[in-house]
């Protein structure tokens, strides 16, 4: 559920409001200054409508007239617009020229932090935020050659037949075929799919009990790391390679070997040899595009076996 469809959540404005409970302040600004924290945060970004009066005062178990002046409040400070037949809405300016964060928005103390209340910054095992992630701009598609991994050109896609497949999926029979869980086995459909059709364009030849189908490629690397890699198993990665995959090996173990590459793809020597698992994108490295060499892929067959 996005946090912008959260807000609409009873629950939710209800732990909000608790939030802001701080002594000094009255109902009235209680209810104002949860807004004001929400729509600062980007919780209620501009232009949303916010609960009815009558809603929000049911939801918060308080009288409608406190929400009524909390509302009337906040027109008044530009926060908030009224709209004839149509209710409240976030005002479509109010983040113009504002830097500061929630906190800013009143002039009450800080408030407490209450002892019991758990500090989960002090559980993580690790912390995904400092890790490398791919970045993409934002208006990659108003540019003449956008090189940004993980995108599809939309004039070479198959959008009609994409769509035509889409629709066949999505009738009441293939809905039925597909839809229920089943437990310990994929769709036998697609599984027959991707063994006749997919794989064997790939050099690949499986058994249907050979192939498990996953979310996407993290989903399946992140199950195999789970599988294969403990705190002490050494991990040989592509330099420069799949971001995604230094980070899920990362979480799993402190060894990640970085592993140099020209234009034949992972250099191969003695380097390999203290490695227990090697991550390689030989058909189309990442991000380099360079293909691995026969040889070296001879190479790199010759010390797994």
């Amino acid at each position: 559920m996005s946090s912008q469809a959260a807000m609409h959540q009873p629950v939710m404005w209800e732990r909000l409001f608790e939030r802001e409970s701080a002594p000094n302040l009255s109902l009235q600004g209680r209810v104002r200054q949860m807004l004001v924290s929400a729509i600062l945060s980007g919780h209620l970004p501009p232009g949303m409508p916010v609960p009815s009066s009558r809603q929000l005062a049911d939801q918060l178990r308080i009288a409608r007239n406190t929400v009524v002046f909390a509302y009337q409040q906040l027109v008044s400070e530009g926060y908030l617009v009224s709209r004839e037949r149509s209710g409240h809405f976030v005002c479509d300016s109010v983040m113009q020229g504002h830097s500061g964060s929630a906190s800013d928005a009143a002039p009450s103390a800080p408030e407490a932090e209450p002892p019991d209340r758990v500090r989960w910054d002090e559980r993580l095992r690790f912390r995904p935020s400092r890790q490398r992630n791919i970045t993409k701009p934002q208006d990659w598609q108003k540019q003449p050659y956008p090189f940004v991994y993980g995108q599809f050109d939309a004039d070479l896609f198959p959008t009609a037949e994409w769509r035509e497949c889409c629709i066949k999926a999505l009738s009441v029979l293939d809905i039925r075929s597909w839809a229920p869980d089943l437990i310990t086995h994929d769709d036998p459909a697609l599984i027959e799919q991707i063994r006749t059709q997919v794989l064997p364009r790939r050099g690949v030849w499986a058994d249907a009990e050979e192939i498990v189908i996953t979310v996407g490629a993290q989903h399946a690397l992140y199950l195999l790391a789970d599988l294969l890699v403990n705190e002490d198993t050494v991990v040989g990665m592509e330099d420069p390679g799949y971001p995604d995959a230094r980070n899920i090996f990362a979480s799993h173990t402190r060894h990640l070997l970085p592993m140099p590459v020209d234009e034949g793809g992972l250099c191969t020597g003695t380097h390999l040899l203290g490695c227990d698992y090697l991550f390689v994108t030989p058909g189309h490295q990442c991000p380099t595009t360079v293909t691995l060499s026969a040889e070296r892929r001879e190479t790199l067959l010759a010390l797994a076996r």
